[in-house]
């Protein structure tokens, strides 16, 4: 490198690195992608994706950035400033192929280590991280950077730029999957989803280099030090891509069903199955980190109903997001989805899981623990509704009930609104009343072993609240409200 050649990107890397479109938008991604995640558990094979693809909003910047510096040889006077000094505008223009991708590189990749530093906090990652993602959100950054410059090049004007970011990120858009942009944006919802291999690095390191050496061609083509490494970067995109295109990774791609579009059980593929205290867990093998999380929310559900009556109890079997309900599966699980909360947000996961045990094992019916029926049911002033939601106080403490609105249409065709209970036991209405005296049993000693004395009793659909305060030993201090919808069976 001649000594005007790296003074020139020398000055360039400062110009880039106190630019304020790559700092703030640095800043925005690494905010915004912490705020969206915080709440949830991550899958590393889907974050490791997200994690990759918010860095081409930093390389949005540097395209806009790198693009103006070009475009400073287009101002009033920049003849007069650029004229007097030893470099051409070859040399300008190599100087900001060399400085404005590297420093947005480097912004990505402190953005990238700062969102996965974040996932890690109070986390039990699951799924695989695969640590080609990470090169994967670099490069196409620096494509974009050198794109910008290009475009600087071959159409200098101020609207270029933002115009070729819109049409980037609308094939992102209009062909996620496309093995042939440089960055797979967004793979087929699949439990295990396959992603490019190596060779597709080497296509997005061969595109950056191709889009560099046009850039430099604006200048004339006969320099022999422009033609041979653009014919060489050429020649590596096409072999890197017809690689990628043609490996086992491709096929296995092709392969992979998408959830979106299945007809398979949303169970299928769960068969990492584990026995602990009496309950029989099933994951998806990449979630099997997740079993003790779960066992931990339904365990203390389970070991507060009496021995003799566990063995009526479902299991816990995880879900994918779409596909067909197998009824021989639903009846004998409770269903537990591909997500967990973390950071304050697993209190909730916790609570949902231990109140649709404590739904079954109270006998609670399934459509209403699921929240399945069209209306669901009342369950005022009934003795299990108190024993579910002491059962759901082993694990968080149990929270009122609420409702929905719906706008559903009746056999006329006219629209009309339905209100239907939202609990933590599913579509199940309950009052104040039977909450407090649940309340109550979870700060008295000895609800344990009253309850397991009266089981049958306590969770027979017929038992009235009235009926179960002499065998909880508790005093009447609240009446239980009239139910309002249809009673639960």
């Amino acid at each position: 490198m001649s000594r005007p050649l790296f003074a020139l990107v020398v000055a360039e890397t400062r110009i880039a690195l106190r630019s304020p479109l790559l700092w703030l938008l640095t800043l925005l991604t690494v905010t915004g992608r912490t705020v969206s995640t915080w709440h949830e558990m991550p899958n590393w094979s889907v974050e490791g994706v997200d994690t990759a693809t918010s860095a081409l909003v930093i390389g949005a910047g540097a395209m806009l950035a790198a693009n103006l510096a070009i475009l400073r040889d287009r101002r009033a006077d920049a003849l007069e400033l650029t004229d007097p000094l030893p470099v051409r505008a070859q040399t300008r223009t190599l100087a900001v192929l060399v400085a404005y991708p590297l420093v947005a590189m480097a912004y990505a990749a402190v953005a990238m280590g700062m969102q996965i530093a974040g996932l890690l906090i109070n986390s039990r990652p699951v799924g695989h991280f695969d640590v080609r993602e990470l090169p994967a959100g670099v490069l196409p950054v620096a494509l974009m950077a050198v794109l910008g410059a290009a475009v600087g090049r071959w159409i200098p004007h101020l609207f270029a730029a933002p115009v070729c970011i819109l049409l980037f990120f609308w094939t992102l858009v209009q062909f996620p999957q496309s093995w042939l942009l440089p960055m797979v944006p967004y793979p087929k919802l699949a439990i295990d989803p396959v992603r490019p291999p190596a060779w597709h690095l080497l296509y997005a390191a061969a595109l950056t280099l191709t889009v560099g050496t046009a850039a430099l061609l604006r200048h004339g083509s006969r320099h022999p030090g422009l033609v041979l490494p653009g014919a060489g970067s050429a020649a590596a995109v096409a072999v890197a891509l017809t690689l990628t295109l043609n490996s086992p990774a491709a096929a296995a791609a092709a392969r992979t069903e998408d959830l979106r579009q299945s007809t398979r059980s949303v169970t299928a593929g769960a068969d990492h199955c584990e026995t602990l205290q009496t309950t029989r867990y099933c994951a998806f093998p990449s979630y099997a980190g997740w079993i003790p999380l779960w066992r931990d929310a339904v365990g203390p559900v389970v070991a507060a109903v009496p021995t003799a009556f566990r063995h009526r109890l479902p299991g816990i079997t995880q879900r994918a997001g779409t596909g067909t309900f197998d009824p021989t599966v639903t009846s004998r699980n409770i269903l537990t989805t591909m997500s967990w909360g973390r950071n304050g947000a697993e209190r909730d996961s916790r609570r949902a899981l231990a109140a649709q045990m404590a739904a079954a094992a109270t006998g609670f019916p399934r459509g209403t623990q699921r929240g399945a029926g069209p209306s669901g049911c009342d369950a005022r002033g009934r003795a299990r509704t108190v024993v579910a939601l002491w059962l759901i106080g082993q694990t968080e403490e149990p929270l009122p009930a609420t409702s929905t609105r719906s706008s559903v249409r009746t056999d006329s065709g006219k629209p009309t609104e339905r209100v239907v209970p939202a609990s933590d036991l599913g579509a199940v209405d309950y009052g104040p009343a039977e909450l407090a005296y649940a309340r109550r049993l979870l700060a008295q000693s000895g609800a344990r072993e009253r309850i397991r004395a009266n089981w049958t009793a306590l969770t027979a659909p017929a038992t009235t609240l009235d009926e179960a305060l002499p065998l909880l030993n508790l005093n009447r201090s609240a009446a239980s409200e009239t139910p309002k919808g249809t009673p639960c069976e």
